[in-house]
């Protein structure tokens, strides 16, 4: 269960301030906002659950989290919908029981400092801001054409190409890498990764092995992990060339960096 920030909340909501775009994060629309976010904290493994009467905005101020479909049904299975790291702002929609998946919660991957906002309030106020609010609508761009590129995938590419892709992806969004070598740790457990793909984890281990014999990845325990060519692995993954760190594999804060 969500925990009201106190030690993190400064930090969460200074993090924010920093992420809009700049030149704003001393205006007064700046302030409005913060003044209607609360400062939340998931330990690993908790989750946010939807509200029950609005849609809310949520800034990943720092950790990593998983969004996921929960059903209405007495079935466990919940469908892993995206990843989310810090800098991330996300939609969660208040809470439905008429649908066959019930509602969309975020559950922490690791400890995570979050931001959250009643989104019809957030979008009112942005409004008076159009540089702000087009940071809003860019994330949610990114954030459709992820999710289309993802069913396209699940539809069109072999389980090698969706693996590498994925790889491609969490390289660009965690150290900012589109070619050459680099190394992380992820967070999500292999059960994620291929829930979020439509693999089985069977598959997921044996296109990381098919990788590891190609000399291309090297693992370390349960989430370290080292890439050799992120090129090769987006051409692997089908990618345009120099199409690495395209919007599809690409979230970071609300503001693009240069």
């Amino acid at each position: 269960m969500a925990t009201l920030s106190t030690s993190f909340g400064h930090d969460s909501m200074a993090a924010f301030r920093d992420a809009l775009p700049v030149g704003t994060g001393a205006a007064p629309t700046a302030d409005r906002l913060c003044a209607i976010g609360d400062c939340l904290h998931l330990a690993k493994g908790e989750q946010l659950a939807p509200d029950a009467r609005e849609d809310r905005l949520v800034y990943v101020a720092g950790g990593s989290a998983k969004l996921v479909a929960q059903p209405v049904s007495d079935s466990p299975a919940c469908q892993v919908l995206a990843f989310h790291f810090a800098g991330d702002m996300i939609s969660v929609l208040r809470q439905s029981g008429n649908d066959a998946w019930g509602d969309f919660r975020l559950v922490a991957l690791t400890d995570c400092g979050l931001v959250v906002f009643p989104a019809e309030r957030f979008l009112d106020l942005a409004q008076n801001d159009p540089a702000v609010l087009r940071s809003v609508l860019a994330r949610s761009l990114q954030a459709l054409h992820r999710s289309r590129t993802r069913m396209m995938q699940m539809g069109h590419k072999s389980a090698g190409a969706r693996i590498a892709d994925f790889l491609v992806s969490m390289a660009e969004r965690l150290t900012g890498c589109t070619t050459g070598a680099c190394a992380f740790a992820l967070p999500m457990s292999r059960r994620d990764i291929g829930d979020s793909l439509g693999l089985t984890i069977e598959t997921v281990s044996r296109q990381l092995t098919e990788l590891r014999e190609a000399g291309l990845v090297e693992t370390e325990g349960r989430s370290n992990i080292s890439l050799s060519d992120v090129a090769a692995l987006a051409r692997l993954a089908g990618r345009a060339a120099g199409n690495a760190g395209s919007p599809a594999g690409s979230q970071s804060g609300m503001t693009p960096k240069s």
